[in-house]
């Protein structure tokens, strides 16, 4: 019986995966679906002032309820009853929309402000304006939609998140390609979208909600979640610097031929996030067995680094296309930037692999250091090469970022806590991807017929899997060669599950 209500579990947990995955992809997914609309039914340069006004209102996005949530998440299911859990959660939500109304007030005060920085004009003022009170509804959402994944009701959660995306892309065709408003479309279906979302998900979260603030919840939430702000700041400059200072130094149409870049990196970006996402609970889950996390980590990162570089490399083989699918022929001008642009994702979810010393040992205000330490290389980078090289200075720029936060961290990691990683394989790869990818970048740029093209980036791409593959050590080959015999073995049982079906059927 025990079995049979582990094995329950076991199913409830794997379908509440699937589910939440999915609900996740459906928002990146909507974005994706509906930015050829986005990049024919604006000019460039109105699609790259959406990519600046965002790496401003990131900002202001992540400061609406200072990630309160966080230790909601944190103290939610330590509540002794259904009152204390009722007080935090209204204190979490009341505090939410007071964070919203500051940052509504700030785009009053300072939209025209913001509008000559950015773009050396006060027209902008009130398409900022707009920009800032579309985060509000935007945070609600958020915020009330994993407050559903607390209830443990995903599938609320996927058909809200479902609706949200079918609204939104619906609200894109209406605004931008029917009406042709232009750039407030973008901001009207978001708050469309996500008000109504948010609506519907507080609804079915209603019994959690009540109109009374708790300062003892408060204080103790706010202990646990305010110190992660500076981190998450750190985190999201990364990316909004580039942009930044691309916009400074050149106009927007060079930042939405590189913002369309960094769209085109939605492969990878959902891969290295899935992987991360199945990996992180195994990994807390190994801290306290040393000799198998020393012996597990050096393969995983192997196992990452392969599987992760393979994907870059199909991606940049279909590269092109993938631009001409997105967008008009114009954005061809940033395809150069995608090769350096999939690198990064290594990097970017490296860390989830290379630092368990800060985990183990509870340090993990490394963590905003090394982020800290991070956002002056970007800075610094950006002052002296965007200005020189434009796109590619932007890019290379944050490339470099990336790497000093994973180097960072896998440095003091291994101060923490030990490991013999396998640095040989990691800087191999990497050299192998790049070379491969600078290869194909010229070869779309090159004038040869599309046929030879596509069949030389094809070969290149299976030149890094195959050299990849023949590099990698033996234990990361088995583990690739079990995977492979589980998947195939899974197919078989299904398979032979239908036909014994139909048999019976067919009696």
């Amino acid at each position: 019986m025990n079995k049979e209500v582990s094995d329950k579990k076991e199913a409830s947990v794997a379908r509440n995966v699937i589910i939440y995955g999915i609900g996740g992809v459906l928002s990146q997914a909507a974005g994706l679906i509906t930015l050829p609309l986005m990049t024919r039914f604006l000019s460039s340069w109105e699609y790259g002032s959406i990519e600046v006004i965002t790496s401003l209102t990131g900002y202001f996005n992540l400061l609406i309820g200072l990630n309160l949530m966080t230790g909601l998440y944190r103290f939610f299911f330590e509540a002794e009853n259904d009152k204390d859990r009722r007080e935090m959660v209204s204190t979490t939500f009341l505090f939410v929309g007071f964070c919203g109304i500051l940052v509504i007030l700030t785009s009053l005060l300072m939209g025209e402000t913001f509008s000559l920085r950015l773009f050396r004009t006060a027209e902008q003022t009130g398409l900022i304006r707009l920009a800032f009170t579309a985060l509000v509804p935007v945070a609600i959402y958020t915020y009330s939609l994993n407050l559903l994944r607390l209830e443990n009701k995903a599938l609320p959660y996927m058909l809200i998140a479902l609706t949200v995306s079918l609204i939104y892309m619906g609200c894109i065709v209406l605004f931008v390609a029917v009406m042709k408003v232009g750039i407030p479309g973008y901001y009207y279906a978001q708050i469309i979208s996500n008000t109504t979302g948010a609506v519907i998900a507080l609804f079915i979260s209603r019994q959690l909600l009540a109109p009374q603030f708790s300062m003892k919840w408060f204080k103790k939430l706010a202990i646990y979640s305010f110190p992660l702000v500076p981190g998450t700041l750190f985190g999201w400059s990364l990316s909004a610097n580039n942009r930044m200072f691309l916009n400074a130094s050149t106009t927007p149409v060079q930042v939405a031929y590189y913002g369309l870049a960094n769209k085109a990196t939605i492969v990878i970006t959902l891969a290295t996030q899935a992987f991360c996402n199945a990996w992180e609970p195994t990994m807390y889950s190994l801290l306290n067995q040393e000799e198998k996390i020393k012996r597990t980590l050096p393969s995983m990162l192997s196992l990452y680094t392969f599987g992760s570089l393979s994907i870059c490399t199909l991606v940049m083989t279909a590269a092109r296309e993938i631009f001409l699918f997105l967008a008009p022929p114009e954005y061809l001008a940033g395809i150069g930037l995608l090769g350096i642009m999939q690198l990064r994702w290594i990097f970017t979810m490296g860390v989830y692999v290379i630092d368990p010393g800060t985990a183990k040992t509870g340090k993990t205000w490394w963590v905003s250091v090394m982020l800290g330490l991070a956002v002056l290389v970007n800075l610094g980078s950006n002052m002296i090469l965007t200005p020189k090289l434009g796109l590619y200075g932007a890019v290379i720029s944050e490339l470099l970022g990336y790497v000093t936060a994973m180097c960072g961290r896998w440095i003091v990691s291994d101060r923490l806590f030990p490991i013999e990683w396998d640095l040989r394989y990691f800087i191999l790869m990497i050299v192998l991807y790049s070379a491969a990818a600078y290869g194909q970048t010229r070869i779309i740029l090159s004038e040869m017929p599309w046929g030879i093209s596509f069949l030389l980036r094809l070969l290149l791409a299976a030149a890094v899997i195959a050299g990849g593959y023949l590099m990698i050590d033996e234990q990361s080959k088995r583990t690739m060669r079990d995977i492979v015999k589980n998947v195939l073995s899974k197919i078989k049982k299904q398979r032979s599950g239908r036909k014994n079906h139909g048999a019976t059927a067919g009696k």
